[in-house]
């Protein structure tokens, strides 16, 4: 008896000195998302912002998250910050934000992402917000939260912010540019779904809407007034301002949404309203980076815009004419 009992007793400590080499040695449980930050940082204070956005990320009410930081190829060293865990930074050749954004979920684990742009900030309930909602409409693909906005110097901003629509089935809404998600960072979404529609295209700079149009086309959103996930930074030098780069760009994304409303006479009217009027809104950047690129010396650049507006929208160019600026007599004379 005193043998068997020795005996059971050494067998319950190998079993026991088993399951903790076992335990030791399993990978890390999954989290629940996965907050991903493409950026491309050329000046201190792109990295400031940076290291002003991560710190964002460590005030989240929700604590089971990862962070993969997307260096696109920066001339600027990109570094940790202290106090975020499960944190991880993935240095590639340039290849813009929707390479990086790929890149970023092939390396995620969570069950939902979301997609944080580098100077942005992410409010304290954010992440809670979205994997409430998620969890509670598991009929939802995504779930898009309120936004704040702010200068680039991080001021409160004069105007006031609408929050989404309350509705499930926002296709057509994206479609006909009623609204628009905006930052990235307003939404959550599931890995699933990320991945059933391939990641992001790449469109030359409206891959954002692109991905947007291909996942709401599929799947229904749940959208919620409060609380505010995401703060949005505006100011004018952003990449979107580039009115020929983003003219290309949306119609690239419509031309590929053409197929799937075409024969559906609510979705075409939709169609032609979104992109009439995202094109009435470059054509206008367009006429602002004539100005801005003649005087910076970029003559070349200013000449290939005058021309495009004058062949898009005569009555910008004539009305630009009008004005008498110098600069523009000088464009006209070699455009």
């Amino acid at each position: 008896m005193l043998t068997f009992i020795r005996a059971l007793r050494r067998y319950r400590q190998f079993a026991l000195a088993v399951q903790v080499r076992v335990f030791a040695a399993a990978p890390r449980m999954p989290p629940a998302v996965s907050i991903v930050i493409p950026c491309f940082i050329t000046t201190p204070r792109q990295a400031e912002l940076l290291d002003e956005t991560l710190a964002t990320i460590a005030q989240q009410s929700w604590r089971d998250y990862e962070v993969i930081v997307v260096d696109d190829g920066s001339p600027m060293q990109v570094r940790p910050r202290e106090g975020l865990h499960r944190m991880q930074i993935i240095r590639q050749s340039n290849g813009g934000s929707a390479v990086s954004r790929n890149t970023g979920i092939g390396r995620s684990r969570g069950e939902f992402v979301v997609f944080l742009d580098a100077d942005d900030h992410l409010l304290a309930p954010a992440l809670q917000s979205g994997v409430d909602r998620l969890r509670a409409h598991p009929e939802a693909g995504f779930a898009i939260g309120p936004r704040e906005e702010m200068t680039f110097e991080g001021s409160p901003v004069a105007w006031q912010v609408p929050p989404p629509p309350e509705e499930t089935n926002v296709y057509r809404s994206l479609l006909a540019f009623d609204w628009y998600i905006i930052p990235p960072s307003s939404a959550m979404f599931r890995r699933a779904v990320v991945e059933e529609v391939g990641g992001f295209q790449d469109p030359w700079g409206a891959d954002d809407l692109d991905f947007y149009l291909r996942v709401a086309r599929r799947h229904p959103a749940c959208c919620y007034q409060s609380p505010a996930v995401t703060r949005y930074r505006r100011y004018s030098t952003s990449s979107s301002r580039d009115g020929e780069r983003m003219l290309q760009s949306v119609r690239a994304v419509y031309a590929r949404q053409w197929p799937e409303v075409c024969g559906h006479p609510d979705l075409e009217a939709a169609y032609h309203q979104g992109l009439a009027a995202l094109t009435d809104i470059f054509l206008d950047c367009v006429v602002e980076n004539i100005h801005e690129r003649w005087r910076a010396g970029s003559r070349d650049a200013a000449v290939r815009g005058a021309r495009l507006l004058r062949a898009e929208s005569p009555a910008r160019w004539y009305s630009l004419l009008a004005t008498g600026d110098p600069d523009l007599a000088s464009i006209e004379a070699v455009a």
